[in-house]
């Protein structure tokens, strides 16, 4: 009711006041949500009665006890939670029919591949499930449309197994979205396919943007953090930010005038540029080899007020308090994004009380109720306005809290005692990251072997499947970034083992088969990873035990390599910038090639020096229960860079394996002070 009276409202102002004034009127703060839903492959082993596909939640809670209680996890105790069999199949659509009057207003949700699978398996089988569970969401998506015609409740793309984008081969992404399309249409009554993508954990990386723009997608939720902290005049708070400051290589985004700072109960303090931070804009990745330009559209979430709305009913307040430096051609979008299925923004007091609340709230006062979709075609985003948005995941994790390496889900390498130690240290994360470099290659040279995979084999693999989309099926669930999110808890550890070897005996089989056996597959490189972050300038967050504290200049860069033929090289390159600054009107420092790269030195090379990646628990730690050992794993390749200061360099890696094969990675950027 409160939205109708607030259109009247403007209908009457429309009448009554100038056109300049009315044209003012067209661009208040919008605002919309996001509701983020998901449960794993908790098992990723094959059943028994079907090699060529993994457990689901029913298949697992069945054969627990026949295979020594495995998977440890609870699963009824997860999936039997009234609140979750309510927003699983119909509160999203319920949440949205309680907002009256407002024509426009709807929500984003990301429904993983994997939690379909999930309540496919349970539907009819665990109590509150129904056979036809998806009927109200697919009726909803149908019916339910905002002014333009766009769907209410917009089920976004997603990686289907909640993989980790930054942190994963762009070959994985773009399979995850590939299998999550094929399980959409089927699901959802045959809607058609979002222009919308949320990263997993709201983990984003420019180095993801070709894979989405290849996929067809038009934009992309990002933590707002992460546009404001690429600002210049960013100010950076050890106790609030609680990570590492922002490198200045990052910070390129235009100075901001106004800035909102606001405390939450998870530990930090995210500071945001308004309206900057809170509007839609462009990014982009540059392919380093050919040059193309790939952009898409930046949706950015607010990071601080979606924490609040998921722990309790929240008002306008701090809407309110940044109002009035809306750009009404350009208008902020305030996106509300955090989990839809776990804690208070799980419940029904939230959807069903919270949400109407919110939207009579902000209609009463002029803001207008809307959906991403919706807004993007009201104020569409100008080709010209290009950001950059910082590496890093939304501030939600405890003890990374946004930090730009990731570091919930990549601890880097430590000595027995807790110190880092990048040339001969071990770490649980690491270590499955390296498993799972090594099964990722195995299921490329499979593929190049017997031919590409089709997407559709790879969700649900047939009798014609063929070996190498069996593996990538079996690998993909491996990539789960809840399995290295909660690190040693219950089994684990070896979840990421169970998908890889599997899939790995997939893809040999594969490979014995192939008519032709000729490698021509190059090595998989996992992310580079950088420690310290900000070589010469200072460190903060959980790496540094939350002191500020002071860096030096010399720093390592490390990554995990593995070739099913073996590795021949692997170099690390790097170049200096001349004036200190990669603006983003060019790309010189996006490209291998010097000659178009005005404003950098030629390419310097190191070699990076091989290790020998262990595969057990190296400091046998209690936590840890291996009692399945990887059938293949990646080795560390590192280099110690030193001698460098005040420059700002670009830096890449490339691995050539016995075949002849050659990988060079992207091209990433830092400045040494």
């Amino acid at each position: 009711l409160s939205c109708i009276k607030a259109k009247m409202k403007m209908m009457l102002a429309t009448l009554l006041v100038a056109s300049a004034v009315m044209a003012a009127m067209a661009g208040p703060v919008q605002i919309t949500y996001h509701w983020h839903l998901q449960q794993p492959i908790y098992w990723p082993a094959p059943i028994p009665s079907n090699n060529n596909t993994y457990q689901k939640a029913w298949q697992s809670i069945q054969l627990s006890q026949s295979q020594g209680g495995h998977p440890q996890n609870d699963l009824n105790g997860i999936f039997e939670v009234d609140d979750r069999i309510a927003i699983y199949q119909t509160r999203a659509a319920d949440s949205i029919n309680s907002i009256g009057g407002c024509p426009d207003a709807g929500a984003q949700v990301s429904y993983s591949g994997c939690l379909i699978e999930n309540v496919n398996s349970i539907a009819g089988n665990l109590g509150g499930y129904n056979v036809d569970w998806n009927s109200t969401y697919a009726k909803f998506m149908q019916s339910e449309k905002t002014s333009g015609g766009y769907q209410k409740l917009d089920f976004v793309s997603f990686t289907y197994h909640h993989a980790l984008g930054p942190l994963i081969d762009k070959e994985a992404l773009a399979m995850e979205i590939a299998i999550h399309k094929e399980i959409y249409g089927p699901t959802w009554g045959n809607a058609a396919y979002s222009k919308g993508f949320f990263p997993a954990e709201m983990a984003f990386s420019e180095r993801m943007i070709p894979a989405l723009v290849e996929a067809g997608l038009e934009w992309v939720i990002v933590p707002n953090t992460h546009l404001s902290r690429a600002c210049k005049n960013y100010t950076f708070s050890p106790a609030g930010d609680n990570n590492d400051p922002p490198n200045a290589a990052d910070q390129i985004n235009p100075e901001q005038d106004h800035w909102f700072s606001q405390s939450i109960s998870r530990g930090c303090t995210p500071n945001n540029a308004v309206p900057f931070s809170f509007t839609p804009h462009k990014a982009k990745h540059t392919d380093p080899e050919s040059g193309k330009e790939y952009t898409i559209t930046v949706v950015p979430a607010a990071m601080a007020m979606s924490w609040d709305d998921g722990y309790a009913c929240y008002d306008t307040t701090d809407i309110d308090n940044i109002a009035q430096y809306n750009n009404e051609d350009h208008p902020m979008l305030i996106l509300l994004a955090h989990d839809g299925d776990n804690a208070f923004g799980g419940g029904y007091s939230y959807y069903m009380q919270c949400v109407p609340g919110l939207m009579s709230d902000a209609s009463s006062k002029g803001y207008h109720p809307t959906t991403i979709q919706q807004y993007l075609s009201d104020y569409p985003v100008d080709d010209n306005d290009v950001v950059h948005v910082e590496d890093g995941a939304w501030v939600n994790a405890d003890g990374d809290f946004g930090a730009p390496q990731f570091v919930n889900w990549d601890w880097p390498l430590l000595n027995e005692t807790g110190s880092f130690d990048i040339e001969n240290g071990w770490a649980l994360k690491e270590r499955n990251w390296a498993v799972i470099t090594a099964a990722q290659n195995y299921v490329l040279q499979a593929e190049d072997a017997v031919g590409k995979a089709r997407p559709s084999e790879v969700q649900e693999p047939s009798s014609d499947a063929t070996e190498a989309e069996i593996a990538w099926h079996f690998f993909l669930p491996s990539l789960t970034s809840g399995y290295m999110y909660y690190g040693a808890v219950l089994d684990m550890p070896v979840k990421q083992t169970i998908a890889c070897n599997t899939a790995i005996d997939h893809a040999r089989k594969a490979l014995t088969s192939a008519k032709n056996s000729d490698d021509k597959t190059p090595p998989s490189v996992w992310a580079l990873q950088r420690l310290p972050w900000n070589p010469g300038a200072y460190g903060a967050g959980s790496l540094w035990k939350y002191q500020y504290t002071q860096m030096t200049e010399d720093f390592y860069v490390w990554t995990f390599i593995y070739d099913v033929s073996g590795i021949a090289s692997v170099n690390f390159y790097y170049r200096i910038d001349d004036d200190g600054v990669n603006p983003l009107s060019d790309n010189a420092n996006e490209v291998y090639e010097t000659t178009f790269a005005s404003g950098v030195s030629d390419w310097k090379e190191l070699p990076m020096v091989y290790r020998e990646m262990p595969k057990g628990n190296v400091y046998n730690q209690s936590s840890i229960d291996f009692f399945v050992l990887p059938d293949a794993i990646a080795d560390e390749y590192y280099v110690h860079v030193e001698g460098l200061s005040n420059v700002l360099i670009d830096y890449y890696v490339e691995a050539t394996d016995k075949a002849g094969n050659v990988k060079k990675t992207d091209i990433y950027h830092v400045m040494i002070e």
